[in-house]
């Protein structure tokens, strides 16, 4: 790995810190353009997912996933869902309070860490063999604030 010009850390501390999330993964995508916050992301597959009603849904690989919140007004624009679902400090919270987890930085953490708050924001505490399916629109917000590095996501799993 090359060393960083001074110029080259101040940008890319600036652009972590602004962007409210950080890891070492996380700033090493930035350095190296992968994941890039200020690039667009993909548009859905389909402007219009007939199973959809607040619109910010997108095709999920799996049909089981295509699931919607059920909302005129998107859950993902509420300030409780940004607070409790994507603050990275709520998160790192949750991880480490909650499942006694050591700290972990890495956006697989932060991800699993949203969806976790997410479950116990809207359904409560289900535990094991007891799953929902999330919403499209919470896994796509979700995986666009805190992106795999090689696009790859685990997805739902039953048990």
């Amino acid at each position: 790995m090359r060393k960083l010009s001074e110029v080259e850390k101040e940008t890319l501390l600036i652009r972590v810190l602004s962007q409210g999330r950080g890891s070492v993964e996380y700033a090493r995508d930035l350095l190296t353009g992968a994941n890039d916050p200020e690039s667009e992301p993909p548009e859905p597959e389909n402007d219009a997912e007939p199973w959809c009603i607040c619109g910010v849904c997108w095709r999920m690989q799996d049909e089981q996933g295509n699931v919607c919140c059920q909302k005129r007004t998107c859950v993902t624009s509420y300030v409780m869902f940004n607070t409790t679902c994507l603050d990275r400090e709520v998160l790192q919270s949750a991880r480490c309070d909650i499942r006694a987890d050591e700290l972990d930085y890495s956006t697989q953490s932060y991800r699993k860490a949203a969806c976790r708050q997410y479950t116990l924001w809207k359904y409560g505490k289900l535990g094991r063999g007891n799953r929902n399916i999330l919403p499209s629109c919470v896994v796509t917000t979700t995986r666009q604030a805190y992106p795999a590095p090689d696009g790859n996501y685990m997805g739902f799993r039953r048990s």
